[in-house]
């Protein structure tokens, strides 16, 4: 199925990985880290040893968030589509995976919604949230 959101390319595609690079937390900014992990053309992800470093390894992913990316963009790219198809009757599973403090709770649950939001105003709402919204909406 061709999605208009760019997530599906391939009827028969049945994995596809996503990555968000985080922001550098407070710690870091504290001690003035430096990146050294980039998104390129939206697919790939460079990691260099160190800033200066010419030496680089690169990884391609079928979408690659960089760290200023909204909770909306990610959900709307990754996990709408899927609704769509699990409302079709098609199983689909969102999987998040990572190193503990890398980013894995506040994509999935994001921060407390105000009340008076709904999960598409809502900036801090996380993919959970925002598919049960779209299931119960749709």
């Amino acid at each position: 199925m061709t999605s208009e959101k760019g997530c599906r390319k391939d009827k028969n595609q049945n994995i596809q990985v996503f990555v968000r690079l985080r922001p550098l937390n407070q710690r870091e900014r504290d001690i003035k880290s430096l990146g050294v992990v980039e998104v390129q053309n939206g697919r790939e992800v460079v990691v260099r040893q160190s800033q200066q470093s010419m030496h680089t390894k690169r990884f391609t992913f079928d979408r690659a968030f960089p760290p200023h990316s909204k909770q909306v963009e990610v959900y709307q790219e990754v996990v709408s589509p899927l609704i769509e198809e699990v409302l079709a009757g098609y199983n689909c599973t969102v999987f998040a995976y990572g190193q503990t403090g890398t980013g894995k709770t506040h994509t999935m649950v994001g921060e407390a919604i105000a009340d008076e939001s709904t999960w598409q105003t809502d900036p801090l709402a996380g993919i959970i949230p925002r598919a049960l919204s779209q299931l119960f909406d749709e």
